[in-house]
């Protein structure tokens, strides 16, 4: 209630350590009084020239209390609106801000009564602290990113840039099928009716009427920004009629598929997100009462799921009418709970054309640099918004060797990689390999965590407790206390991709694991989430990656390796385990099989090895059915360009191809026998690509 009778002007002035003694989110504030026009532009620049919190707020006190008593009271009003955004959470600091601003008596006090009744409601002051949890998730998440980066001038806010949401293949119920059984790509997606082809955005996701979503995309596709975005967007628009938002992460639910606790919905929403301050039991009352008003945002949801309570939320047993988005990879889907999930299913397709130009323009602040993109191969990985990123930060290093050299994935992880250890050892290039081999036993340390952590499904990295080892530092992120045992910290990687990088770091510097490991891809089991550190792997045995990585893997070892191992890891995804052990190989190929080793032959780099699987499939490529992303038909495209002597026949009928994905199979033309086509979305185009090479 408030209780003092200053003035705005007095009440700021007599509040401004109080104000500057903490580290508060001035961005709101900025930001609301950037739409009244209260700043000049000179004044702006100056705020806008500082980076700390605590130099901020001491200028925007200056300029906000030599203006006058009705300035200062604008702000305040905008203070008591924005504070779950602007200040620490409730109780965590002393004295409380909360409290302080509480205590202006606003001039209209009958509806500055009314409005602090309402924030006295325990109910609306934990919605004001989910609130505040909500942009502490979105700030720390991002902020893992931009440290990535290791450069303050080139850090950004969150920002979304539009990416491909398509529903196509959406319905509200799946048909059955048996649990566990995996159908291939084309049939999947029969079992889906489609409704909508429109472009969606993830204020459509958080406003419209379906209480259960499912995206589905690859890694690094952006679904987890889009998580994000819905959360942004909960603590900015006061518009959203939704009262509570919980979000837990992959790292929590990794936990949650292997785990019985928590037990009960209380202890779900109270102590493993986070906890009212007051009359707990009244708060979940109003939340099963109100369930519609509920949103729960499961980020990384597995095929397998133990936990008693996620289940009952998902299958509406518990908050019946809440919305339930949950996030996954494709092989999450294909089997295990998800399969038979009724859902809502929306895929994450990555950026488009456009968006990739607009994130670059974002990131660099300037289009000097986006000649890099002219390179069609760069430019198919960076539909992938985790690898538009890491280019991002290549430019950032070296603008003009990202502007003339085309990257493999694995390059472009091994190049990150290198930047890290130069970033942490504050080293010059030219020592960079003498400071890496310095270091070599720690980052077998590291490649081994990683790689035990893959072996048991889960993000969490929990074998390291040398807080103060360097490289440990340039890669992982400290994540929550393990719930199973209190004598160790959790950490994980920037993006699980990272994970299966140092995975496959692992399996090259022990080649002799390579065998166990393909035999396990081959398990239904643990092959879907195992298999993603083959193309890494394929990538780390190329020639182009011999000269940065022979300081850690002597050159002899990578040749002998591969002479050894390479041709078993491309029959181990080209054909079934059946397939394998009876010597059967001139069976049908299923076109994940085909796409799949095709990315790990361009990882590899190497004319011959194409040749070889070329042979294998009998220059046959069925595809048909396939949504390809513009980085498959890059691999595609490349793999087809090394045949020699004899033509390839191409089945794209049926297949849904983007323009930019298109063009790169188009340019491989003159290696086609055949090239079946019908039904493309982008028809118009395909004509258009043909015309231009004079096929037609």
């Amino acid at each position: 209630m408030a209780s003092t009778q200053q003035s705005a002007q007095e009440f700021l002035g007599n509040g401004r350590n109080l104000l500057t003694r903490y580290h508060l989110n001035c961005d709101p504030v900025i930001e609301a009084l950037n739409q009244c026009k209260f700043f000049q532009t000179h004044e702006l620049n100056s705020i806008e020239s500082v980076e700390n919190s605590q130099d901020k707020i001491n200028i925007i006190l200056d300029i906000v209390i030599a203006k006058g008593e009705e300035a200062c009271y604008k702000f305040l009003k905008i203070l008591d609106k924005k504070r779950f955004q602007v200040f620490p959470r409730p109780g965590l600091v002393s004295p409380d801000l909360h409290h302080w601003i509480s205590c202006f008596s606003f001039q209209d006090e009958p509806q500055s009564q009314t409005a602090n009744k309402a924030d006295s409601d325990p109910c609306t002051t934990y919605q004001g602290l989910l609130r505040w949890k909500a942009r502490q998730i979105l700030d720390d998440k991002w902020n893992l990113s931009m440290n990535f980066l290791k450069n303050e001038q080139k850090r950004k806010p969150f920002t979304y840039i539009p990416l491909v949401m398509d529903t196509e293949c959406s319905t509200v119920a799946k048909l059955k099928k048996n649990k566990g059984y995996k159908k291939s790509r084309s049939k999947k997606l029969k079992t889906y009716i489609p409704t909508d082809k429109k472009m969606l955005s993830p204020k459509d996701l958080l406003m419209n009427d379906e209480k259960s979503i499912l995206l589905v995309g690859k890694p690094g596709v952006g679904k987890t920004t889009v998580a994000l975005e819905i959360l942004r967007l909960w603590t900015e628009e006061k518009s959203i009629p939704v009262s509570y938002v919980f979000y837990f992460d992959e790292p929590l639910m990794r936990v949650f598929s292997q785990s019985p606790y928590p037990q009960t919905l209380k202890d779900l929403l109270f102590q493993k997100y986070i906890c009212p301050d007051e009359e707990s039991d009244h708060v979940l009352e109003n939340i099963e009462s109100n369930s519609e008003n509920v949103v729960l945002i499961f980020d990384g949801v597995m095929d397998v799921i133990v936990n008693s309570v996620i289940i009952q939320l998902m299958e509406k047993k518990l908050l019946k009418d809440a919305k339930i988005l949950t996030t996954c990879r494709p092989e999450a889907e294909d089997t295990g709970y998800l399969s038979d999930w009724q859902s809502y299913r929306v895929e994450v397709q990555g950026f488009n054309h456009k968006s990739i130009y607009e994130y670059f323009k974002w990131m660099l602040g300037t289009t000097d640099d986006i000649g890099a993109l002219k390179n069609p191969e760069l430019f198919s990985l960076c539909s992938v918004p985790l690898y538009a990123f890491i280019v991002a930060a290549c430019i950032f290093v070296s603008p003009a060797e990202a502007r003339n050299k085309p990257f493999t994935v694995t390059e472009i992880y091994v190049r990150i990689f290198r930047f890290c250890m130069k970033q942490h050892g504050h080293q010059d290039v030219e020592h960079l390999d003498k400071y890496i081999k310095d270091n070599k036993r720690d980052i077998i340390n590291l490649a081994l965590a990683s790689y035990k952590a893959m072996l048991a499904k889960t993000v969490n990295l929990t074998d390291l407790d040398h807080e103060d080892k360097s490289v440990q530092n340039a890669f992982l992120t400290k994540q929550f206390w393990n719930p199973s045992t209190t004598s160790c910290k959790v950490y994980a990687f920037l993006h699980n991709t990272m994970q299966e990088f140092w995975a496959a770091l692992h399996i090259i510097l022990n080649p002799d694991k390579i065998t166990t490991l393909l035999d396990q891809c081959q398990s239904d089991e643990d092959g879907k989430y195992l298999k993603y550190i083959a193309p890494f792997l394929s990538g780390l045995l190329a020639d182009n990656l011999f000269e940065l990585i022979k300081c850690l893997v002597p050159v002899e070892q990578i040749k002998a390796t591969r002479v050894k191992y390479f041709q078993q890891i491309i029959d181990t995804f080209l054909y079934t385990k059946e397939q394998n052990q009876e010597g059967d190989c001139e069976q049908f190929v299923e076109a994940d099989n085909i796409l799949f080793v095709c990315r790990c032959l361009y990882e590899y780099q190497s004319a011959d090895a194409c040749r070889i699987f070329l042979e294998k499939v009998q220059y046959e490529l069925d595809l048909k059915d396939q949504t390809l992303d513009p980085y498959q038909c890059c691999v595609i495209s490349y793999v087809v360009n090394q045949a020699v002597h004899r033509k390839i026949e191409l089945d794209l009928i049926d297949c849904s191809i983007t323009d930019p994905g298109l063009k790169l199979l188009l340019s491989s033309l003159k290696n086609l026998k055949f090239l079946r086509y019908k039904k493309f979305r982008t028809a118009t185009v395909f004509h258009q690509c043909l015309a231009i090479t004079k096929i037609i």
